[in-house]
């Protein structure tokens, strides 16, 4: 599976959110998208889960084009079979209500697996595969610790075996541990699945873990893009300089930073 977007637009009112940004996710591969908040990442997620609909550009799967406003339920369940998201707070995208097996049960009916066995089957085929026990089916999300509710989002995510996983600030709101143990989980899910990653983040440093190519947005713009070790190496445009060196280290100097923020032309005003 390729993912191709090209020249994405996409404006809320005055404010130009996307703009003609391209990007290119292989077969299997893993591309993080990069920036400040405000940058455009996360409504760029939206557009190619179909949460939101862009104004103009491409995007294809396979040379296939992916319709940006599929207008039947048939159309939107082949788009969610295909590309799957998942958000930054686990919790919050879980019905507190339902079950774990159950949510997951859910999924499985919903993309046509009507034999009942073969779904509870694939539920503990989930669980196991992002390390969670089988019993695990029985409870609900608040009996979950916060790792442990995002291996279920995952679970959710690639139940139904998506051409490309989007992780939208997927391990920000975990403690450091937990967010070893979750890029652990989607290191091995790619490897074992194939599954094509769109890794949304503000942290070089989890970028840099993930990801084979990176893209740098700067208000909706793309700056610069290339394998995630050559740019986060030796970036080519200052704002990912910038970023760069807007990572705490000995001697790091936030002072020199925000200067250095106010010099960019980009980012005035």
């Amino acid at each position: 599976m390729t993912l191709e977007v090209t020249g994405l637009r996409k404006s809320f009112g005055q404010t130009r959110a996307v703009h003609d940004v391209s990007l290119t996710v292989p077969d299997g591969g893993s591309l993080g998208l990069v920036g400040e908040s405000g940058s455009g990442k996360s409504t760029i997620a939206r557009i190619l889960a179909g949460l939101e609909r862009p104004d103009g550009g491409e995007i294809t799967l396979d040379g296939a084009p992916v319709a940006t406003r599929p207008r039947t339920g048939r159309a939107r369940l082949a788009r969610a079979k295909a590309i799957q998201l998942v958000f930054q707070d686990p919790y919050l995208s879980l019905d507190p209500a339902v079950p774990i097996g159950r949510c997951l049960d859910a999924v499985l009916r919903l993309h046509g697996w009507s034999d009942r066995a073969a779904r509870q089957a694939r539920v503990g085929e989930l669980l196991d595969q992002v390390g969670l026990d089988a019993a695990k089916r029985h409870a609900l999300p608040r009996e979950l610790s916060g790792g442990q509710r995002q291996r279920v989002a995952i679970a959710r995510a690639v139940a139904v075996r998506p051409k490309l996983l989007i992780l939208d600030e997927a391990v920000s709101a975990l403690d450091v541990s937990v967010q070893a143990q979750i890029l652990r989980l989607l290191a091995e899910l790619r490897r074992e699945t194939g599954t094509a990653q769109l890794f949304i983040s503000h942290d070089l440093a989890v970028v840099n873990e993930v990801t084979d190519t990176i893209a740098v947005l700067l208000r909706g713009r793309l700056v610069e893009s290339g394998t995630t070790r050559d740019v986060l190496r030796a970036p080519e445009h200052p704002y990912v300089q910038l970023l760069k060196d807007s990572v705490p280290r000995p001697g790091w100097n936030p002072a020199d930073i925000a200067a250095r923020r106010a010099e960019l032309p980009e980012l005035a005003g």
